[in-house]
């Protein structure tokens, strides 16, 4: 089984994405980064036409296979970073979505396609939101949470500190301060970082097991009590790969 057959698989990623494109998808559509071409093929019963570009080498023979019996579907290998339109976009699809949006090019490929928009084009997802939790675990590098793994304790609430909207050219350097409240004492060793998907107004996904499976990166151990105040500081290159992130915690005394 590869990777692209635990994407269709995930019924609740899949699933999400069809309503969203069911209700929103018209006209000239583009599906940037269409893997597979699972929503490509969604795409089609509500496009006039599907642009479905895919540059990895590996996959696009059964993507043409899967996407061959649709005659409004054309499969382009291509970096979608750098595609040049040939025609305005109706519907821009893109689930190119990773945690924070640090180690995929979603940022990148969107800001190319604002070249090639008009006034009333929809973007699927809309946005995104990603939050930060001040932590207790076992691990010393970078690591996804997943299925229950690594064990930790929470020892703050989960704070939004970053939004992105699909529909605005977007500036692929994220740097942020953000102050939060301890609300259990302990051994800080670590943030976990969860990020939210907007697809339409209606229907928001949160992380999924091939979706934006929540980061965990650890930090310098700190001791707090109850009512600390922590200062994060946090900066990162989305689409910049896992590499550029960089944090920094104190205490605000």
């Amino acid at each position: 089984m590869t990777y692209y057959d635990d994407l269709t698989k995930d019924k609740k990623r899949v699933n999400s994405f069809k309503r969203a494109i069911y209700e929103k998808t018209s006209g000239i559509t583009y599906d940037l980064g269409t893997g597979s071409g699972i929503l490509a093929q969604l795409a089609a019963n509500h496009a006039k036409k599907v642009y479905a570009l895919e540059q990895n080498p590996f996959i696009i023979k059964s993507t043409k296979k899967n996407l061959s019996k649709y005659d409004n579907i054309e499969l382009i290998k291509t970096d979608a970073s750098r595609y040049e339109f040939p025609e305005k976009a109706d519907t821009i699809i893109c689930e190119m979505l990773d945690t924070a949006l640090i180690d995929e090019e979603q940022v990148p490929v969107i800001n190319n396609a604002h070249k090639y928009i008009k006034e009333d084009t929809v973007f699927i997802p809309k946005s995104v939101y990603s939050t930060v939790e001040i932590i207790s675990t076992n691990i010393n590098h970078i690591t996804y949470y997943e299925d229950n793994i690594p064990e930790y304790i929470s020892l703050s609430d989960e704070i939004k500190y970053h939004s992105i909207s699909f529909q605005d050219v977007i500036c692929e350097k994220v740097n942020v301060e953000i102050s939060i409240n301890i609300m259990k004492a302990g051994k800080i060793n670590a943030l976990k970082l969860t990020t939210y998907t907007i697809l339409t107004d209606n229907i928001i996904l949160e992380p999924t097991p091939m979706l934006n499976p929540p980061i965990i990166v650890p930090v310098d151990c700190m001791d707090v009590d109850v009512d600390d105040e922590i200062i994060i500081n946090m900066e990162y290159i989305m689409g910049g790969g896992l590499n550029t992130l960089k944090t920094n915690i104190r205490r605000n005394k």
